[in-house]
């Protein structure tokens, strides 16, 4: 196991033999960790607060494991893997701090060009290799979010908008996006409309004479605002804009625009960028503002996939403005998709730099000395915050994995479902992101502080996760229509217009809920049935459908009874909505984990369909099922826990059950610490890219300053 050193920039020492001897120590304790072993000193034994018996253990096949989280990355992928990995492994890519904005913004654009150089991806394939466009995307994440989010601006955004929105006569703009001779941008959110886009007020007017479209801001509100690559080095950018022929507006529609002369670097005639400035993180991203005053594109620029003007006249395949618009954004979910594993590798890289120092540093004596200090992990508070952390980490990694899957190969059919599990995936994954790393840079103390143990960094960089490709709460209320949508559909006889509800139907929950007979009750009654994450679907099902009638019939109250508009009645719900939507999540994400499990227990399942009820069986010693299905547990009671005032209230628990529920909690954080190491170096995070000092031999890098210290021969 090797683990990163540094040293100061302008003195080097060779710490003295007792400090190697405790580094050697801590490096150690770490290997013991990582291959299952229980530390040596005593303090190990003292982590089991609140626990009334010896957990059982628990074993982790870190390869094996690995497959687990990186399901669907096939041998193809692993080798470009590698090819990224060239690069990356190269001083360009060594994380950094301590930069001026100005500074940061040259070396992320000088990364993005040197990734370029070697051909990972093409615009062509970003569909049919789209788990590789993620893949990337995760590794530049783990160097800088603002290499990452450079990169997939122009590669996701921009050339994914002419790839999914253009028409065969767009592909030949493909080999310069490749190559960033057009580097782009994307240019739809508006200083007055940012999660409101379709009231945008940029317009494109057809001119008949020329064959052209003008494009102009019309007002202060309409510039477009936060977009990426902007400020400094786009040179193209697809703009969406109101379509208008003779005074009719047609809606919005995207337009590949040249922003910049690509000599000069000097915006073109009509066209007017503002720098967005300094920001809270992702400083080395040149967001700006764009305005436009008179600016013609050709008529080609036109990306005429769902609408297009021939002869003079407006053609559309989807007469109806917001179904059209609607399958624009959903041909542009591959993004969302994107956002959401890359805020996972900041949550996976913060777990390994938090686990390792909590494995190396200690911290009070149980016996006022007379007995070595604590490891921090063995505290039970440090156990409480990163297990069930850890828990989630690998319950939306699962997640993801299925919905970028189900991206991949997607059928005509699939849109609007792959639309809604991408928005739920982004939205609970990039939440789940931003609390895990307050999280570990609190576990890491003054430390975690500090901007080259990263998690600081990392926490900022990401934060704006929660906002860009659609704001988070905005997103949850998506899903929450579309379940009220499949709901009155199945009480019509409809068909559903997605499978969004396909457990709870074929196991009959829905009758459950009417008959109203509390089944959860007996079923959380014996203490086995408190370690079975099928139990937790079943009341995850539950609540779900209780949730989703409460709301249908709430908004029927408000709309025929007290006469309420139909928009009043949806605002003045808006906790039970945000409520029903994480309910969702909870059981679909814990459906995706059992599905996990049984392909752990039977690898001949993968690729194959996951059954409607996923239920893995639970005396399989396949390598690890057990500890799989101790993570689902602590995931299952995690989410409880955060919700149990509902359970209470509801009566579906007893206090004396949920009393009994978070004491199981405790013992599996417990459980888990002693194969917390292993379990987050199944991230297969590169150890290149950890670079944090605190994640390896922290005090080597703090020898300058005690040149007394110093070995001998050195002094």
């Amino acid at each position: 196991h090797r683990v990163p050193t540094s040293t100061s920039p302008s003195r080097s020492y060779r710490p003295p033999s007792h400090l190697m001897d405790r580094g050697l120590g801590r490096l150690s304790v770490l290997a013991g960790h990582l291959l299952g072993a229980t530390p040596s000193s005593a303090s190990s034994d003292k982590s089991s607060a609140g626990s009334s018996s010896s957990p059982a253990k628990l074993s982790v096949d870190v390869p094996e494991m690995k497959k687990v989280l990186r399901e669907g990355y096939d041998e193809e992928c692993l080798k470009v893997r590698e090819r990224l990995m060239e690069v990356l492994s190269t001083p360009l890519f060594q994380p950094r701090t301590n930069m001026t904005m100005e500074e940061h913004r040259k070396l992320t654009t000088e990364r993005v060009y040197k990734i370029a150089e070697k051909r990972l991806l093409k615009t062509e394939e970003l569909l049919s290799k789209y788990n590789q466009f993620v893949m990337v995307k995760e590794h530049l994440a783990y160097v800088d979010f603002s290499l990452q989010v450079k990169d997939s601006v122009h590669y996701g955004l921009f050339a994914g908008s002419i790839f999914c929105l253009g028409t065969e006569k767009h592909r030949k703009y493909f080999p310069k996006i490749d190559t960033l001779e057009m580097f782009g941008c994307f240019a739809l959110t508006e200083l007055g409309h940012g999660s409101n886009v379709r009231g945008i007020e940029t317009t494109a007017e057809y001119d008949r004479a020329t064959n052209t479209f003008v494009i102009n801001t019309p007002t202060v509100s309409a510039q477009k605002c936060w977009i990426g690559n902007a400020a400094n080095d786009g040179l193209w950018s697809t703009v969406f804009a109101n379509l208008i022929i003779d005074g009719t507006n047609y809606g919005i529609h995207p337009f590949i625009t040249p922003i910049r002369d690509p000599a000069t670097k000097q915006p073109l005639s009509g066209v007017y960028i503002g720098d967005c400035g300094f920001k809270m993180g992702l400083n080395g991203v040149d967001n700006g503002r764009l305005a436009f005053h008179n600016v013609r594109v050709p008529y080609d620029n036109l990306l005429n996939k769902f609408g297009d003007v021939i002869d003079g006249k407006y053609v559309t395949s989807i007469p109806h403005h917001g179904a059209r618009f609607n399958s624009m954004l959903e041909a542009l979910v591959g993004g969302r998709v994107a956002v959401g594993a890359c805020s996972l590798s900041g949550a996976k890289l913060g777990l390994l730099i938090a686990v390792r120092y909590g494995l190396s540093r200690r911290q009070f004596s149980p016996n006022q000395g007379k007995e070595p200090e604590m490891l921090l992990l063995d505290w039970y508070s440090h156990q409480r915050r990163l297990m069930p952390a850890l828990a989630g980490t690998y319950a939306f990694q699962i997640y993801g994995n299925y919905v970028r899957h189900r991206f991949q190969h997607q059928g005509e059919k699939d849109h609007r479902e792959i639309f809604l599990l991408a928005a739920s995936f982004k939205a609970m994954a990039t939440w789940h992101k931003a609390e895990t790393l307050q999280l570990c840079r609190e576990c890491c103390g003054g430390q975690g502080f500090s901007a080259e143990s990263r998690i600081g960094v990392l926490r900022t960089d990401s934060d704006v996760d929660l906002t860009y490709e659609g704001d988070n709460t905005v997103l949850m209320q998506a899903v929450s229509k579309a379940l009220l949508q499949e709901f009155s559909s199945y009480f019509k006889g409809k068909k559903p217009l997605t499978a969004m509800l396909k457990y709870t139907w074929m196991s009959g929950h829905i009758g459950r809920v009417f008959r109203n007979k509390n089944f959860i009750v007996q079923m959380l009654a014996s203490e086995s049935s408190l370690h079975s994450p099928e139990v937790y679907l079943d009341a995850f099902a539950y609540r779900e459908f209780k949730l989703l009638r409460q709301l249908a019939r709430d908004l029927k109250d408000k709309t025929k009874v007290k006469k309420m508009s139909g928009f009043d009645a949806w605002n003045t719900s808006m906790d039970l909505i945000m409520h029903l939507a994480r309910s969702y999540v909870d059981r679909v994400s814990l459906e995706r984990f059992l599905a996990a499990i049984q392909v752990a227990a039977d690898p001949s399942l993968a690729g194959k369909p996951a059954p409607a009820s996923p239920i893995p069986t639970t005396d399989i010693q396949a390598p690890n099922v057990q500890t799989l299905r101790a993570m689902c547990n602590l995931y299952c009671m995690t989410r409880m826990e955060r919700d149990m005032a509902w359970f209470l209230e509801h009566q579906f628990l007893a206090p004396s059950r949920a009393r009994a529920i978070h004491v199981e909690s405790m013992k599996l954080c417990t459980q888990l610490r002693q194969v917390a190491l292993p379990l987050v170096e199944a991230f297969d995070i590169p150890e290149v890219l950890v670079a944090a000092p605190i994640a390896g031999d922290w005090l080597a890098p703090k020898t300058d300053v005690v040149p007394w210290l110093v070995n001998k021969e050195q002094a």
